[in-house]
């Protein structure tokens, strides 16, 4: 099976091979394997979804159709990026961490978060999750976040949440301009 991803170029990635066991990919000549094991978000996906597959930079894989981002360092040294248990978000509970933090402004916290995720920016739009889950699930509640639970790697900032992140991370971490 080939299909030519909507990259750069037809060489860049395609799915070579899907089997029981898993995926092959050959990106920039390369060809991994992607074991459901380690990747267990494929499993169940259908073969239409699965080799629509875009190499949005040298380092980095995102199938649209699954909503789900890789790094190709992932793929290449699963062992580096242990897997998150999604038990708890699959069966509809929330994806909060277990202890709340009394002593601190929360308030600023989730602000901190939502310029950090400037941080990580890909596609216009986009940021890996890789924070805080409580704060990430009250900047879902508040607006400025799709919804972070599930397999995707990256949560989507809304329009307003994409301005504010903008403006709050010129405000703490932006260096003045010497005029």
């Amino acid at each position: 099976m080939t299909n030519e991803s909507s990259g750069t170029g037809p060489s860049d990635v395609e799915v070579t091979n899907v089997s029981k066991h898993g995926l092959w990919l050959l990106i920039n000549e390369r060809e991994v394997f992607l074991a459901f094991e380690k990747f267990p978000w494929f499993r169940d996906a259908p073969i239409g979804k699965l080799v629509q597959v875009e190499l949005t930079s040298p380092e980095h894989l995102y199938w649209p159709e699954l909503d789900v981002d890789l790094e190709v360092e992932s793929i290449l040294h699963p062992e580096r990026f242990p897997l998150v248990s999604e038990a708890v978000c699959e069966a509809g509970e929330g994806y909060a961490a277990t202890q709340e933090s009394p002593d601190c402004d929360l308030e600023k916290i989730d602000q901190c978060v939502l310029a950090l995720l400037q941080l990580t920016l890909h596609d216009h739009s986009r940021a890996w999750k890789g924070i805080d889950f409580d704060a990430m699930d009250r900047l879902f509640r508040k607006g400025y976040i799709f919804d972070p639970r599930g397999k995707p790697k990256s949560v989507g900032l809304t329009k307003e949440g994409l301005a504010f992140s903008e403006q709050l991370f010129e405000k703490w971490f932006g260096k003045k301009s010497k005029a």
